[in-house]
């Protein structure tokens, strides 16, 4: 089959509609599979898509090159009416060789998955590990199973192969016939054990092996091995139907529209699914209500064409994950979203090398390349969405899509498969779109730390300096960041004391910080705004006692990590990722970068920023500020017990907001006393505010949460911190001291 062929082939067995599910996303992979294949030169026959979607070729993989790891029974059928084994003077009827890696489709394995000790394997082709007496088939209990007799007993005279037969034309019924007879007599099979058994030192020797057949047809100078055999591949094919049937339920097929196709016709609910999402052993929120009798396939109905694309998707899906430690995978799944009618040829040629491909062959280790190529792959898609310039590599991709190379990329999406592996495994999340809501986080958060707080003068420009966090640099690729987790895991803490108990959060358990805040962007689930707050202030607090620890000099308040949280919360907040029902939104309207001093540069951050409409809590703000600028001032004079170690994030509430405000005046009028370079209005910005805001209501009357009220005090402080710039007041030669560690 030549290339413009196979693709023609595989775009006509695309779906009429855009995937809608992971089985949809299976079965163009087993297209591509299918592809692939042809691709190679281990395929020098037309082997039809709906055969190897049932085939195994790498699931003995690891007998590759080994010595003795192929046992082929040779059977003569140039004369279909006197089947015999080949004679010893062209070779004998067996041979113990290699199994290559050339060799794994003509042998036309079907390896049944968690296959146990005496289960037969659905192709002609079968691998068993024991010793030469068993492989012979001279072992006559029920664990003696796959072996070079049986190939011609159970196998060729089974129920399937004579269901085969029956509708075969006479070509390919005479294959399945002289098998069958060869099976019956008893001498060929004498003779074929004692031959095998002259290849081996002794009956006790292991072997471990595929055993196989190959066959000669009438007029032909060579043997043909099973994969090249259309009715061998047809018997296997309906050994596995019958699988799919009853592997996790009992008869649990009828007639009705396939789940994929879309079309009436006989339909399975036995697969296991994707991931083994429906195997015995799996754990899943909707479990099987009815798992057996024919009703079962109502659940999930598949036609078996499908369902046998789906059972060896798992093993496909092996080359699209990448491994993020304590047995949890994310799966990136690249696919096509169009219909069969919007790609052509060249489409599928173009998706295949150009997407499919080049993750396949990425490197998954800890020094490969597949997350190097899932960046690219990000900011391909991004850029070519956003109708950005192209490059020359997609030039042939114009006519493919449609008029322009941007239509190519519109058409691919990512489906990403968070799974924690184990007993059982556990699909922790699944979406068929898991990048295009990442690009467009990326995208708000480049928007927030290029805005005028982060540029200009304002508040947070270059303070903290950007390249010392991945969260606050410019032009940088936060999507894979994001998508693996590390964009939540740098700003949260699950609970307060994580960090010291003995484990982390279970791996894909709902706690599980690292991931369950990216459950809730790719699955389009808002976040909670007051959880986030209160894993925000866990961190926070953790990250200010270690820094009471330390005598280095620095201030002992973890300001980038709260910036790192202002600009994801304003990020979040911009593209409506918040359950904001309890809280105020985040977001902030567009504010100039030119101030003509700092009083009003605090004023324009406080009514651009909607967290703070209310008096209560630019009150809190304020009273952080304030802090901030007197432990810089005590940093300044080399005071140790500045009033953040006085009073630490965790320390305000709104019963002792009252008594802090007041101390903090006090010492504030202290220092203007004793400092002949300050007066009573040094950080006057502060305190008017301060006074009114603060008067305006009973702090045991506010309407907000702790989380909510501590955070914003961070802000505050954080804000307090870095208000030395455009320098008005007497501290302006004070230099602050802080970490960036």
């Amino acid at each position: 089959m030549t290339d413009n062929d196979a693709a023609a082939t595989a775009v006509s067995r695309l779906q009429s509609r855009i995937p809608a599910s992971l089985y949809e996303v299976a079965w163009q992979y087993s297209l591509f599979d299918w592809y692939d294949a042809t691709q190679s030169d281990a395929i020098d026959w037309d082997l039809a898509p709906e055969h190897l979607a049932y085939l195994t070729p790498r699931a003995k993989s690891g007998l590759f090159g080994q010595d003795d790891s192929l046992v082929t029974v040779f059977v003569d059928l140039s004369d279909p009416t006197s089947p015999a084994l080949r004679d010893d003077a062209d070779g004998g009827p067996v041979t113990l060789g290699t199994y290559t890696e050339a060799k794994r489709f003509r042998v036309g394995h079907a390896y049944p998955q968690s296959k146990t000790s005496n289960m037969t394997d659905y192709s002609i082709t079968t691998h068993k590990g024991a010793d030469a007496h068993h492989i012979a088939g001279l072992r006559d209990d029920a664990w003696g199973t796959n072996n070079i007799q049986d190939r011609f007993t159970s196998w060729a005279q089974s129920e399937f192969a004579e269901a085969v037969r029956s509708e075969a034309d006479d070509e390919d019924a005479a294959i399945l016939k002289g098998l069958a007879a060869l099976g019956n007599d008893d001498d060929a099979m004498d003779s074929l054990a004692d031959a095998f058994l002259d290849l081996v030192e002794s009956e006790d020797e292991e072997i471990d092996a595929l055993i196989t057949v190959a066959v000669l047809f009438p007029g032909a100078d060579d043997y043909k091995y099973p994969g090249e055999i259309g009715v061998l591949n047809d018997v296997m094919r309906a050994k596995k139907a019958d699988r799919l049937e009853s592997i996790s339920v009992e008869e649990a097929s009828g007639e009705g529209t396939g789940y994929v196709t879309g079309e009436s016709n006989t339909v399975t609910g036995g697969s296991p699914g994707l991931f083994g999402m429906y195997g015995k052993k799996q754990r899943e929120h909707f479990s099987n209500l009815d798992t057996k009798g024919t009703s079962a396939w109502r659940s999930r109905p598949l036609e078996f064409d499908t369902a046998a694309a789906v059972s060896v998707a798992r093993s496909l899906f092996a080359d699209f994950y990448r491994g993020l430690g304590e047995s949890r995978r994310l799966y990136v799944l690249p696919y096509l979203a169009a219909r069969q009618d919007e790609v052509d040829r060249g489409a599928f040629e173009w998706f295949y090398e150009r997407v499919y491909k080049r993750v396949q062959e990425a490197d998954t280790g800890s020094d490969g390349d597949f997350d190097e190529t899932l960046d690219e792959l990000f900011t391909d898609t991004k850029r070519k969405r956003a109708n950005s310039p192209t490059s020359n590599d997609d030039s042939d991709a114009t006519s493919l899509f449609g008029e322009t190379t941007n239509d190519a990329w519109d058409q691919i999406r990512f489906a990403v498969v968070h799974q924690v592996t184990g007993n059982p495994d556990r699909v922790f999340f699944d979406t068929l779109d898991g990048v295009s809501p990442v690009l467009e986080l990326d995208d708000a958060h480049s928007d927030v730390v290029g805005s005028s707080v982060f540029t200009g003068d304002g508040i947070f420009h270059d303070n903290p300096i950007p390249s010392s966090s991945p969260l606050l640099g410019l032009g940088q690729n936060r999507t894979r960041y994001i998508l693996y987790g590390g964009y939540f895991r740098r700003t949260t803490e699950p609970t307060r004391s994580s960090r010291q108990a003995n484990s982390t959060p279970g791996a894909g358990s709902l706690d599980d910080s690292r991931m369950s805040r990216v459950r809730n962007l790719l699955t389009d689930t808002r976040i909670d705004t007051d959880e986030l707050l209160e894993q925000y202030l866990h961190q926070l607090v953790q990250d200010q006692n270690e820094r009471f620890g330390n005598d280095d000099g620095y201030v002992a308040f973890p300001k980038r990590s709260v910036v790192e949280q202002y600009a994801q919360l304003r990020a979040l907040s911009s593209i409506g990722a918040l359950d904001t029902i309890n809280t105020r939104s985040f977001t902030a309207t567009q504010m100039t970068d030119q101030y003509t001093d700092r009083s009003d540069r605090l004023d324009s951050f406080i009514e651009t920023h909607e967290a703070l409409d209310s008096d209560p809590k630019v009150a809190v703000f304020t009273l952080g500020g304030f802090i901030g600028r007197i432990s810089a001032y005590q940093s300044y004079k080399n005071v140790s017990s500045t009033l953040i170690r006085r009073y630490p994030i965790d320390y305000l509430t709104k019963q002792t907001v009252k008594e802090v405000t007041k101390e903090v005046l006090q010492m504030n009028n202290s220092y203007a006393e004793a400092d002949d370079e300050r007066s009573y209005r040094t950080n006057s910005r502060y305190t008017d505010r301060l006074t009114d805001t603060m008067l305006a209501a009973d702090p045991a009357d506010w309407h907000l949460s702790e989380a909510e009220l501590q955070w914003i005090y961070s802000l505050g402080i954080a804000y307090g911190l870095s208000d030395q710039s455009m320098y008005t007041e007497e501290d302006s030669t004070q230099t602050e001291l802080e970490s960036t560690a």
